[in-house]
């Protein structure tokens, strides 16, 4: 029951949250072809039960270069794994995690593109019977060689126009989901933190907070091998979550890691300041050094990579403390 494979956990004050990848809803583990079955689907949800996690991000992508969705999250297998989840774990929320990379499988500029991606995840959402949709876009930088391949031909203007056409997309899937759950994810907004992914800017999460439900922050990959500069930027992020809470009071959560650290992606990966534990305790002491009563942060998202121990959760049960109140609905 300790071990999830590539998952990325979610865990809120109050709110715990998992994005996990796509084989509950594929039906098989792309990895070994290895079917999944419902005695897997019940482990998954005591899983989920024993560590009290409310909200249960299953992968249904990456969307296709023509803006629909991929067959599997509509199949019959989909639908009967999110029901057995809802049977045995009723609290349990369950979100469809839709996303990809700009001009790999994103084309956000292009409104025949964003057409069928609204169309489809609003098609999704009623296919599956659940509440909203986790939405996780991403625009890989040039400049690196291991990761450059992973995105086609960038357009003129695209790094640009991006956080424009990212806000636009939500600005519709609000319209037509006026009553879902809409939650999305940013890196880090700190100036120290050096990501492959482009930032988004604090003027365009101003926007795009109008248009979700929940918010998170990515916190690790972010090149920095020095504690003081990581404690100088988890406070400065903090300190951005709270004047975005002053605004608009949704869910706002930082993204923690634990990883296979790939070689090639190492630099940007610290192992001994972005560990779990010391990330946690980072955010721990950022919060209790900004003296308010309020609570603008709802909650810690954990990123772990092909593996997710009993020792990472012990890890977080022992370093995150919840706070005595919360105003997370």
């Amino acid at each position: 029951m300790g071990v999830i494979r590539s998952l990325l956990i979610t865990i809120s004050i109050i709110n715990k949250i998992l994005w996990t990848e796509g084989l509950y809803l594929r039906g098989y583990n792309i990895r070994d072809n290895q079917p999944i079955t419902d005695d897997d689907i019940r482990s998954f949800a005591l899983t989920l039960k024993t560590h009290k996690i409310k909200y249960a991000y299953l992968f249904a992508g990456p969307f296709n270069v023509d803006g629909t969705l991929p067959e599997y999250p509509f199949s019959a297998r989909a639908q009967k794994s999110v029901a057995l989840l809802k049977k045995l774990y009723p609290e349990l929320k369950i979100l469809p995690w839709i996303g990809g990379v700009q001009n790999k499988q994103l084309y956000l500029g292009d409104s025949l593109w964003v057409a069928n991606a609204l169309f489809d995840t609003k098609r999704l959402i009623d296919s599956l019977q659940v509440p909203g949709v986790h939405v996780d876009f991403e625009y890989i930088l040039k400049g690196e060689p291991a990761l450059d391949s992973t995105t086609l031909a960038e357009k003129p203007g695209d790094v640009n126009s991006y956080g424009r056409n990212v806000n636009e997309f939500h600005r519709k899937l609000r319209k037509i989901l006026p009553d879902s759950f809409i939650s999305s994810v940013v890196v880090s907004t700190s100036p120290k933190t050096k990501h492959w992914k482009r930032k988004t800017t604090n003027q365009e999460i101003k926007t795009l907070i109008n248009y979700v439900d929940q918010l998170s922050f990515l916190f690790y990959d972010t090149s920095i091998t020095d504690q003081d500069v990581f404690n100088e930027s988890c406070n400065y992020l903090l300190r951005d979550i709270q004047t975005l809470n002053s605004i608009r009071d949704i869910q706002y959560l930082i993204g923690i890691g634990t990883f296979v650290n790939d070689k090639e992606l190492q630099k940007y990966r610290n192992m001994e300041i972005e560990n779990i534990s010391n990330s946690l305790q980072t955010v721990s002491r950022g919060l209790a050094s900004i003296e308010t009563s309020e609570n603008y942060l709802n909650g810690i998202a954990i990123a772990c990579y092909w593996t997710t121990s009993d020792f990472d959760w012990r890890a977080f049960d022992k370093y995150w403390v919840k706070p005595k109140t919360s105003s997370v609905p």
